[in-house]
């Protein structure tokens, strides 16, 4: 689809790169006498994080700007109970690279990421939380985020990762917050582009090549996963009473874990990531049923474990030292 003089990657210039260069949220100077546990670095939100957030939004086309929370303490709270449900490889990569956790409200989303430089070196980073956004149980969250894509109809999706009695706020802020780790580690590791390059490639990486031109654009855009690489989150854009035998189905046949990692190169690997850990280290449920009204028309699980993704799977199997899971 790329026939001119342009490569995909300088057709996609990096909207954020400024952003990541000069926002002082992004530089370790600012994070001095950090706790030792990643759990206690938790902080309203200031000056610097607002700022950040409302450039983000302006780049995205969002018009929110962040307040201060109202529950800082129980998300803090909630953020210790996190700990101490995660594994130990993953406890001390937080340590080691999450340098603080923001708290607020009206961020634009559930939750952001970002990255911290030393010497213009990634050295760790940051998530913003929105705690309004986290009152929802594990499994009421990730449904209303699968469904986000689709018009109201008589089909509608429903996802499964706890099982009722883990059912809860907490199980459900220790997913978004891998996953927001999961883009910090990205880029801290190597396994990804910067964020602060001026045009980010990713065809040439192991970890994306057999399935990534650039940031936005897949080897797998034509063919039999057209639609599903076509479906955009928080949109209520495409019909699933008509598409969810092409979008569910083929996303089984896929080379992504899970349909928000089709999004684009960067939530490919943070859905990787979140995925390998909750399923395959945490041994907990990850289970999708499309159904009208409570008739089940199709069931599939998270796809971390296919043999499209072995790579993926060495590579953050090296990155978290996890070397008890040795899957084919």
């Amino acid at each position: 689809m790329f026939f001119c003089g342009c490569t995909p990657e300088r057709s996609e210039q990096n909207p954020y790169a400024e952003l990541f260069r000069t926002s002082p949220i992004t530089e370790s100077e600012n994070y001095k006498d950090l706790g030792s546990s990643w759990a206690s670095r938790v902080s309203p939100l200031d000056e610097n994080s607002r700022n950040f957030v409302e450039a983000l939004n302006r780049i995205d086309g969002f018009e929110n700007s962040p307040v201060a929370s109202t529950d800082l303490g129980n998300i803090s709270r909630n953020l210790s109970k996190v700990g101490k449900r995660i594994p130990s490889h993953i406890n001390k990569l937080l340590n080691e690279q999450l340098f603080r956790i923001i708290v607020c409200e009206n961020l634009g989303g559930t939750a952001v990421s970002g990255v911290v430089y030393e010497k213009g070196i990634a050295k760790g980073g940051f998530v913003i939380l929105d705690s309004k956004v986290l009152r929802r149980k594990a499994n009421d969250w990730i449904t209303y985020k699968e469904n986000s894509p689709f018009q109201n109809g008589k089909i509608s999706v429903r996802i499964r990762i706890e099982e009722p009695a883990e059912d809860t706020e907490v199980a459900a802020l220790e997913y978004i917050l891998l996953h927001e780790f999961g883009h910090i580690l990205a880029v801290t590791s190597g396994t990804g582009p910067d964020l602060r390059d001026r045009y980010r490639k990713f065809k040439d990486r192991p970890f994306y090549s057999s399935v990534w031109l650039s940031e936005n654009t897949s080897v797998e855009d034509e063919g039999k996963f057209r639609t599903l690489r076509k479906v955009r989150f928080y949109t209520s854009e495409q019909s699933l009473d008509k598409e969810w035998k092409n979008v569910y189905p083929p996303l089984a046949d896929s080379p992504f874990p899970t349909l928000y990692s089709a999004s684009n190169a960067d939530d490919f690997f943070a859905e990787s990531f979140v995925s390998y850990v909750h399923v395959l280290m945490e041994k907990r449920p990850w289970t999708l049923t499309v159904r009208e009204n409570e008739k089940i028309l199709y069931e599939m699980n998270n796809g971390i474990g296919k043999d499209s993704l072995k790579e993926q799977r060495r590579i953050l199997s090296r990155l978290l030292q996890d070397r008890n899971l040795l899957l084919p």
